[in-house]
């Protein structure tokens, strides 16, 4: 299954229903449901993860800045992210994706744009609850550097914290890319991606379900489990402050 081509069609097994040969089904151009739905995977994580990389990296180097620097510095992070947060993630990343033609590279910058400051908010408030500790004090007094501070006395503090939130991001851009792409401003054709599989066939969900009970099942697991490792991250740190 893993080496069929995505985009072969077989006109002759249009509308096929889930057998033997197509686990999950043939489209309305004979295509292999399966198949799709697999490299729907790749496209659809790939992207997601992407845009929560670029956005933890840029959340977390404004965020430390922010904390380290009370003034005005602060001040202009924190006011930058108030205006991105006031505008939804998935009404930014359409609005990016419609202005710039779609595909790969707008959704992941309207992903980008629209989540850094959630990491930002988060890096500065923990960071900044750190360097009040008597530890970090310490380090100060000793000569330590930021760059030491930061490496060995705050980022441990801030990863659970990351984790649960990039986990849950991950889960919210799996959303907002099959939104996009349902709406028809993702990936071009033919490239399979689970939004993009819907709206094709939902003229058929009366005589074939399974073109789009397929894609959806796919987006609702995939977005279930990366909640539930985000769930699974936050109980976790949860534990270890009322341990300690």
């Amino acid at each position: 299954m893993l080496t069929v081509d995505p985009n072969r069609q077989v006109l002759a097994a249009a509308y096929a229903p889930p057998s033997a040969e197509y686990r999950l089904g043939a489209d309305n151009l004979g295509r292999s449901i399966a198949a799709r739905i697999i490299s729907g995977t790749r496209i659809s994580l790939g992207i997601a993860a992407a845009g929560v990389l670029a956005s933890l990296a840029t959340g977390l180097a404004l965020g430390f800045v922010a904390a380290f620097h009370t003034g005005w510095i602060r001040q202009v992070v924190m006011r930058l992210s108030d205006v991105i947060i006031a505008c939804p993630s998935l009404l930014f990343v359409i609005l990016v994706s419609g202005l710039l033609g779609g595909g790969i590279g707008p959704i992941v910058f309207g992903l980008w744009m629209s989540q850094w400051p959630g990491f930002a908010r988060l890096t500065t408030a923990i960071t900044a609850r750190e360097l009040a500790t008597d530890h970090v004090e310490a380090s100060r007094l000793l000569g330590f550097g930021s760059a030491y501070i930061f490496r060995t006395h705050v980022l441990p503090a801030i990863v659970p914290y990351l984790a649960s939130l990039g986990a849950l991001a991950v889960g919210a851009n799996v959303l907002t890319i099959s939104s996009v792409g349902f709406l028809g401003l993702g990936l071009r054709p033919p490239d399979a991606e689970w939004g993009a599989m819907i709206a094709g066939t939902m003229t058929f969900f009366r005589t074939s379900p399974h073109m789009v009970l397929a894609p959806a099942t796919a987006i609702l697991a995939c977005t279930l489990s990366a909640t539930l490792i985000g769930e699974y991250y936050s109980a976790r740190r949860q534990g270890i402050e009322e341990a300690a």
